[in-house]
């Protein structure tokens, strides 16, 4: 086969093969890409219904739980039961009816509309709530008794499984509360879901669909009143999703349809928020982008096609010795030239390529010079990824401690509260000598000491609105470092402030950085505690124009090489008297990086200790507080 004729197959093979990959390759590559985006988002989305759901539902639970605490149904009247409930009644709009019931699960008292016109001149609020038949009141006093028998005794309030009501077919729960004791009956609400029925309407965009399932895979709501009635089963379509107790993807056919779906549990519920969209509609713009990949390629066979012959035949000759030069080249001959005397471009072709040969013999020498240089480089960026992958980490970390510790806090604050206040009101009932009052007034603190560590498990859970105001950094450290004066000076302490010359601004909220700077300031006293040598070294540095560096040095007893990868951890502390706290690190991280900066630790054990702080600096235009 002549030159002539290969070039040409090489010129169409050339453009049209690499043109075909690269689209199937974008095409392949957009398609997971869209893909992971679109599930990322359902799953997003699911999460956010899921947790509003349960918020709808439990923050109800809680109302209750709070309109028993101080109050014991049993000991209250008939007009005070009556104006306990209309206040819970009158409290949310979706309430049907509340009931008052006693330890044997008997109605002792209820609020309900089932005249709404009568109702509405006794109390004008009562508008706002749904009109109920004789056979649903019936119901909702079944279900209550069932629920406060049910409520488990280390949570106080239980909520019933989804059901229509008898009369209108309304989505509805019971929600139960107990009261503290043994025999003093509870609370009971239900629950109307019209609510939530509604925001899932109104959530739907397009072709997406969102809707709740029940905990068998049954249809609870979206948004649609007569779909919800028909209570379609999903537990064939969507075998994962009832009783899932984490987030999870799913197809599934519908009508001829496949569906892209993506589920999240509703918690403490047993339900199952659903995200779903067509598959053809969730990968729209992926076809779109198939086909003008596709126009591109066969417009780019046409032009290879009508210009190959061309360009073959100026082309064959010239590329041939183009070709011996680039071999030479490649067998390392770096001096080799090429004789191409023409005035066209592949003589500027030959000049570059002789210029190129030039420029290699140079870049060659150059080279050598360079590795060295990009060695160095290579290392340097491979430290700062693994600094920035381990702070990605450590602040991962701490965000899934942050929410066991809201759940911890939940948890722990009503009966702290409890135990708090039945303790101060034994205190001051009891006369001064008392011999109980010593023991009393242990549990008291005790109980003080775990109130301080829900408190700390707060800060370290919530994410703080905090103003972001220019501040000035040396005026919040001095306030410290006068506030702990006579610390420092009882201890020995010699502290060193080599603060950057002028004012230096940063954004921020001056009390959160000011208990940051406390907090490290406390570490840095007790590290140097018993230590020959104390001195503390307070330093801050300009960046840049946006950002600060503040710099905590001590000669304290340092930390060990394998504890620095836990420093940070909740809970987890080097001290050798253990008070309880073992939090102060970690709420710092959490407040540097609410504020949009960076907090590190470096320690040489029985040298010190070096805490830096990376913050954002003001604009030089804020007022300073």
């Amino acid at each position: 086969m002549r030159i002539r004729s290969r070039l040409l197959l090489l010129l169409i093979a050339t453009a049209a093969v690499p043109t075909l990959a690269v689209g199937l390759l974008a095409w392949r590559d957009a398609e997971r890409a869209l893909s992971e985006a679109v599930a990322e988002q359902h799953r997003r989305t699911a999460l956010a219904e899921a947790e509003h759901a349960a918020t709808h539902v439990l923050s109800l639970a809680t109302e209750l739980g709070g309109a028993l605490l101080h109050q014991e149904p049993l000991a209250l009247g008939p007009s005070e039961a009556q104006e306990l409930l209309t206040r819970v009644f009158l409290r949310r709009d979706r309430i049907a009816q509340v009931g008052l019931f006693n330890a044997e699960g008997q109605l002792t008292a209820s609020v309900f509309v089932d005249d709404p016109e009568a109702f509405a001149r006794q109390e004008p609020q009562f508008r706002r709530h749904d009109t109920v038949a004789a056979r649903e009141v019936e119901d909702f006093q079944r279900r209550a008794a069932e629920q406060l028998a049910q409520v488990p005794e280390d949570r106080g309030w239980a909520v019933s499984a989804p059901y229509l009501t008898t009369v209108r077919r309304r989505p509805a729960v019971v929600v139960a509360a107990r009261a503290p004791g043994a025999r003093a009956g509870g609370l009971a609400a239900e629950l109307g879901l019209e609510a939530l029925s509604q925001r899932l309407g109104e959530r739907r965009a397009g072709h997406e669909r969102v809707f709740l399932l029940d905990g068998a895979g049954r249809l609870l709501l979206n948004g649609e009143l007569e779909h919800e009635r028909r209570q379609e089963d999903f537990s064939g379509k969507l075998p994962g999703a009832p009783g899932a107790k984490q987030t999870g993807l799913a197809e599934y056919e519908e009508d001829g349809r496949a569906w892209l779906a993506a589920f999240s549990p509703v918690p403490e519920l047993g339900w199952v928020a659903v995200v779903a969209r067509p598959r053809e509609a969730a990968l729209a713009p992926l076809h779109a982008l198939a086909r003008s990949t596709f126009g591109v390629l066969g417009l780019t066979l046409v032009g290879v096609l009508a210009l190959a012959p061309v360009l073959a035949r100026a082309l064959a000759r010239p590329i041939a010795r183009l070709a011996d030069g680039a071999r030479e080249l490649a067998r390392g001959h770096l001096s080799h030239r090429l004789s191409l005397e023409r005035r066209d471009e592949l003589g500027d072709l030959a000049r570059a390529f002789n210029d190129m040969g030039y420029a290699l013999e140079q870049a060659h020498r150059e080279l050598l010079g360079f590795n060295e240089q990009l060695a160095s480089q290579v290392e340097e960026r491979t430290r700062e990824l693994q600094q920035t992958q381990v702070q990605l980490s450590r602040s991962q970390r701490l965000a899934a401690m942050g929410d066991l510790a809201a759940g911890m806090a939940h948890e722990m604050n009503n009966p702290l509260a409890a135990v708090l206040g039945n303790v101060q009101l034994m205190l001051m009932e009891l006369p001064q000598d008392d011999p109980s009052r010593r023991m009393l007034s242990t549990v008291h603190q005790q109980a003080q000491r775990i109130a301080n560590i829900v408190r700390e498990l707060q800060l370290l859970s919530e994410r703080q609105q905090w103003g972001r105001l220019p501040l000035d950094l040396h005026r919040v450290l001095n306030r410290v470092l006068e506030s702990r004066g006579g610390e420092l000076s009882q201890a020995g302490v010699q502290v060193d402030c080599r603060f950057h010359p002028g004012e230096v601004k940063v954004l921020g909220d001056m009390q959160a950085l000011g208990d940051v700077f406390g907090r490290l300031l406390a570490n840095a006293l007790n590290a140097m505690r018993d230590r020959p040598e104390r001195s503390l070294t307070v330093a801050t540095h300009v960046v840049s124009e946006q950002l600060v560096r503040v710099e905590l040095r001590d000669t304290g007893r340092g930390i060990a090489r394998e504890h620095l990868e836990r420093i940070f951890n909740p809970f987890f502390t080097t001290k050798q008297q253990w008070t309880g706290k073992g939090l102060s690190l970690a709420v710092c991280h959490r407040v540097i990086e609410e504020h949009g900066g960076t907090i590190t630790l470096h320690s040489d054990e029985g040298v010190g200790t070096t805490v830096t702080l990376v913050l954002p600096a003001a604009p030089a235009q804020g007022a300073l507080l």
